[in-house]
């Protein structure tokens, strides 16, 4: 081989070995410059962890500033699944077995199944702890902590869960919280973890003007009904998050930074929870004296459910609202599973999650009649409401032949003659009778719906517009709605017509006349204070704590963060010659010796006069739904504190049973003689005042008669 060839080759091997060595050098620089920064990040997010935690949530007081749901701490033992992930199926299996193994022995049934689904459950991020038991004792967390080697990937944290100072009391109004879902996560602004779809339509929610959104994560707490949901913008804490470093086994190493979740507002409610006690345990001791016995036509008092509301007329705002049977929201603290859930659904249980003061529909019976009497009075059918017909305990109506053309009062009791004061006094069935017919026969005059018309203005088949959710709105049969219905089924209905009878009937809230106990109540505030209707508040104002060390109710230990005033939201035009005629014949239900009120107001006197009205609806099949409203005081120059709704369905008649329970309640409130509310950890007094209300409750003092 000759010299150039060799230098030739040489040459050619010197390109080579610089072409690497600085193909190489190019890479050292790339991996040392430009991606150290990409490195950096990977190896951080490799053995750093953001843990979101939430906050404890704001506490609900009453109108006092007792605390009626509060927080506590609650052990969980829970999965960290990136240990776990690094385990094969088998191994994994084996280890879930031995856990449920040793949860079992220590008092607390696990089942592999479920430590399975919550480790495969996508709606919490990677990151996250998963919890599978709630409130352990501190034996189990020494037990499992002392034997970390063996449960890797086990750990046991402190949450804040809910408690309840009084119990069931006011369940239905505080609502329940529970994990957030994902319908409310997207409606929340939350972002569904991956792999995780919904094609359902968001949940409604509303958002608080000027309240901050919150974030939301899987896993998080959520308002599922009454005030927890309701005012969730206000009860949710702003979370807040540590970030900890691990190693490469998962094992925490530090903890890097932490952001400290700030607690919720407290919100306070307008009810009395003294009050509210009163009206509970009277509720059910009335409803556990009627159940097995019957009426005089054998028809048997089942009593399914029940409510009292007591509203203040003047502000709207709701002092007591009563549903029957209690809803324990401390029953839902760890989830609610699908036996419990059937069983707060199921109605042979009176569907205790129900809230049947807002949600429960009633034929209104005789309460409705004041509404009648001001649409006879403002039309000019009975321009004075002294107009007087006789009353023979039978109306015929006029252009009708047949049996079925005649009409009773209850008994077919006659009262003479009668005229707007003396027909609500005494409850004359037959007065409201030919009211009915004239406005039919007369509706070239009067228009179709007069007494509708008059119903509405009171807030009779709408909502109230509380801030609740579940509201319903009730129902006013008018004849347009009659045709459109038939028109929709016809099969379900035999005539689309409407025709004198249904008139009359709808006269004495009968027929397909429908309110809720709510509306009732709002109703009768309206018709207390000359005719403001307000809307019904559940809450007074909402405040922020300073010192969580102090009470939250203790004055100057908060910041108001809102006030909720009152809120009209019409003016019925009364005059006060109209107002006087019905409050005069109202008055006399509970004050005259023929007041179908009156007996068992004596029996149970309030410190001051009443006026109200009995009220008896006939149900096809059932016994009578029992009904009063009122309020007190009334009289020359007095100022209306309390409005009052009580409706039993299945119970008989409303002087029987309704007006007793109503009068029971006021009697001590209105001497200033309320039982304090009793807390779960001190029951005598109230179970001695259980007691009493039983007795008393079997010797009621009835009308004779269903008002």
């Amino acid at each position: 081989m000759d010299t150039k060839s060799r230098q030739v080759r040489l040459s050619a091997l010197g390109i080579v070995a610089l072409s690497l060595f600085l193909a190489l050098f190019v890479r050292l620089w790339f991996l040392q410059g430009i991606d150290r920064q990409k490195f950096e990040v990977a190896s951080a997010s490799n053995r750093l962890r953001v843990i979101h935690e939430e906050g404890p949530r704001g506490r609900i007081l009453d109108r006092n500033g007792k605390v009626i749901v509060d927080n506590r701490t609650s052990r969980v033992v829970a999965l960290d699944r990136e240990p776990l992930r690094k385990m094969d199926d088998d191994e994994r299996n084996a280890h879930f077995e031995e856990l449920a193994r040793t949860m079992t022995e220590l008092g607390r049934p696990t089942k592999v199944a479920l430590i399975q689904k919550r480790y495969d459950d996508k709606r919490y991020a990677p990151q996250e702890y998963v919890p599978i038991v709630e409130d352990v004792t501190e034996e189990v967390e020494i037990h499992l902590s002392e034997r970390a080697e063996r449960f890797p990937g086990v750990v046991v944290e402190t949450r804040s869960v809910r408690s309840y100072p009084y119990g069931s009391l006011a369940g239905q109004v505080l609502g329940y919280v529970g994990e957030i879902n994902e319908k409310e996560l997207v409606a929340k602004g939350g972002t569904l973890p991956a792999g995780v779809t919904t094609t359902d339509p968001p949940e409604t929610t509303t958002t608080t003007p000027g309240v901050p959104p919150k974030p939301y994560q899987p896993g998080d707490l959520i308002g599922k009904s009454g005030v927890e949901r309701s005012y969730e913008d206000y009860l949710r804490a702003v979370p807040g998050s540590r970030t900890i470093e691990v190693n490469a086994k998962g094992d925490l190493i530090d903890v890097v930074k932490r952001e400290t979740p700030r607690a919720g507002d407290d919100v306070w409610l307008s009810i009395d929870i003294d009050l509210q006690a009163e009206a509970e345990r009277l509720l059910a001791a009335k409803i556990d004296s009627l159940r097995g016995r019957t009426d005089k036509t054998g028809a048997r008092f089942n009593a399914p459910q029940g409510s009292v509301v007591i509203q203040e007329p003047t502000t709207g705002q709701i002092l007591a609202m009563a549903s029957y049977p209690p809803f324990d929201p401390s029953s839902t603290v760890n989830g609610i599973s699908s036996e419990l859930w059937a069983q707060l659904n199921d109605s042979a249980n009176g569907q205790p999650l129900y809230n049947w003061a807002l949600q429960g529909m009633y034929a209104p019976g005789s309460t409705f009649k004041p509404f009648t009497a001001f649409a006879a009075m403002s039309s000019g059918l009975l321009p004075t409401g002294n107009e007087s017909y006789p009353d023979n305990g039978v109306y015929k109506l006029k252009a009708c032949k047949g049996t079925k053309c005649e009409f009773r009062n209850a008994g077919g009791t006659p009262h003479g003659r009668v005229n707007v004061p003396r027909s609500l006094t005494v409850s004359s069935d037959v007065y409201y009778y030919w009211i009915g017919e004239q406005f039919w026969v007369g509706r070239d005059r009067f228009g179709d719906t007069p007494i509708q018309d008059a119903a509405a203005k009171f807030g009779i088949g709408s909502p109230t517009g509380i801030r609740l959710p579940g509201e319903n709105s009730g129902r006013l049969p008018t004849p347009a709605a009659r045709k459109e219905a038939y028109e929709a089924n016809p099969g379900k209905f035999a005539t689309g017509d409407w025709r004198t009878g249904d008139n009359i009937i709808t006269s004495i809230g009968q027929g397909d006349v429908l309110v809720t106990p709510l509306q009732l109540v709002d109703a009768y505030a309206t018709l207390a204070n000359g005719g403001t209707r307000y809307r019904p508040q559940i809450v007074s104002k909402v405040t922020r704590i300073k010192d969580a060390a102090l009470p939250p109710g203790q004055e100057g230990n908060f910041d108001v963060v809102t006030t909720v005033e009152p809120e009209a939201l019409g003016k019925v035009d009364m005059t006060p010659q109209q107002h006087g005629q019905i409050v005069s014949g109202l008055v006399g239900v509970t004050q005259s010796g023929e007041g179908t009120a009156a007996a068992s107001w004596r029996a149970s006197p309030t410190a001051w006069p009443m006026a109200g009205k009995t009220g008896t609806a006939q149900v096809r099949g059932k016994a009578d739904t029992a009904l009063f409203a009122g309020w007190g005081p009334t009289g020359p120059g007095a100022v209306p504190q309390y409005a009052i709704s009580v409706v039993v369905p299945e119970a008989g008649f409303g002087g029987d049973v309704a007006a007793p329970l109503a009068f029971r309640i006021l009697q001590p409130l209105s001497h200033g003689q309320l039982t304090p509310a009793c807390t779960v950890v001190d029951r005598s007094a109230c179970d001695m005042a259980a007691l009493a209300a039983n007795q008393a409750s079997q010797s009621d003092v009835g009308s004779g008669g269903p008002g």
